[in-house]
């Protein structure tokens, strides 16, 4: 029995080799998009210095559509636009950023900050064509606006308030009142704004005063009329002809099967993220001087150093989906063979080593 699982083993290894190396047009197209992507942001780095802040955020997203592994270059796309006072573009930057899960979290806390002052600002210029449409008599489009300069900046409510003093004058109560108590929720203590919002949500949630109702006309009841009798007809019960009853599957085996497939296909994943980090490093050391610095021409200290992070997590990811996929391999050759195995991973720098007892 040790004897067929070790063969299985081996042939599940070997199947997982063959498959890398089917992928090997994949990998190459992934370096070239990586390397395309490299030089468009190497491009919006030199673009953003010499003040071109449009530039570079276009070159910067466009490296991001190419390589969206790289969360940096979507930071930088949001770095330009809101230097460059594109505050629409930044902001959407920004939140797609920090929708990123894997993204730096030194980076992330920035983009935060970055992103609340933005929204703030937004919030303000919200806020003035609000007062421009309420001047001009458009009282439908400035509650809108100010509804919008709030959810823009949540923390300041006092666009609420306008808002809901509009839309009672629009006549509605229903928005008007749950706007009030928005508002009431949100705003401190001692806001100038809370003896209106008070006074007119009382006035809204007072009740209305009720009519005089006429007493309705006495109707005669009709006479009762004898209901028809009613046939009953019974219909026999129908004849069910029941399924026999399906054999077990054994779930030992399909846990096992399933277990098998997925340790193979991490431990593929795992050689193809080592293979691109590699070739990354590679990239990265070819624009060195002889003393190992970078000269600041060809690439920036600041790029390299947040390419050398970027490889640093290639490999650190390639480890551990390594170590996962032995793992996961292991048990669903346990599973489906029935007998104990010992399996050891063993990680470096540049290769994976895999090693099982039985």
């Amino acid at each position: 029995m040790n004897r067929v699982v070790a063969q299985l083993l081996t042939l599940i290894l070997t199947l997982s080799f063959a498959a890398a190396s089917a992928l090997s047009p994949s990998i190459a197209a992934a370096l070239d998009a990586h390397k395309t992507a490299e030089a468009l942001a190497s491009r919006a780095a030199k673009a953003f210095e010499a003040g071109n802040m449009a530039e570079a955020a276009g070159l910067y997203r466009e490296a991001y559509h190419i390589d969206a592994s790289e969360s940096a270059y979507l930071y930088g796309a949001a770095r330009a636009a809101h230097t460059g006072r594109d505050l629409e573009h930044a902001e959407q930057d920004y939140v797609a950023f920090l929708a990123i899960p894997t993204a730096d979290p030194a980076r992330l806390q920035k983009a935060k900050a970055f992103l609340e002052s933005l929204r703030a600002e937004l919030s303000s210029q919200k806020a003035v064509d609000a007062r421009r449409a309420e001047t001009a008599g458009d009282a439908l489009l400035a509650a809108r606006l100010y509804l919008e300069a709030w959810r823009m900046a949540p923390d300041h409510p006092e666009p609420l308030l306008k808002a809901a003093i509009l839309e009672r004058q629009l006549g509605d109560k229903s928005a008007a009142i749950d706007h009030l108590q928005r508002y009431l929720q949100l705003a401190a203590a001692d806001a100038a704004g809370r003896g209106t919002a008070d006074a007119l949500l009382q006035q809204l949630l007072a009740p209305p005063v009720a009519a005089k109702v006429p007493e309705p006309a006495e109707v005669p009841k009709p006479e009762p009329v004898a209901p028809a009798p009613v046939a009953v007809v019974v219909v026999p019960p129908p004849f069910v002809i029941q399924p026999a009853a399906a054999k077990p599957i054994s779930g030992r085996r399909i846990v096992g099967a399933t277990a098998v497939t997925v340790g193979c296909v991490a431990l593929v994943g795992a050689g193809i993220v080592a293979f691109i980090a590699r070739s990354q490093q590679a990239t990265l050391d070819s624009n060195k001087l002889s003393d190992g610095t970078f000269d600041g021409r060809r690439i920036t200290v600041a790029y390299a150093a947040d390419q050398q992070a970027s490889i640093n997590s290639k490999w650190t990811g390639t480890a551990i989906g390594a170590g996962a996929g032995a793992v996961v391999l292991g048990i669903g050759v346990w599973l489906l063979a029935g007998a104990q195995v010992d399996v050891a991973i063993v990680p470096s720098w540049d290769r994976i080593s895999l090693a099982g007892r039985f």
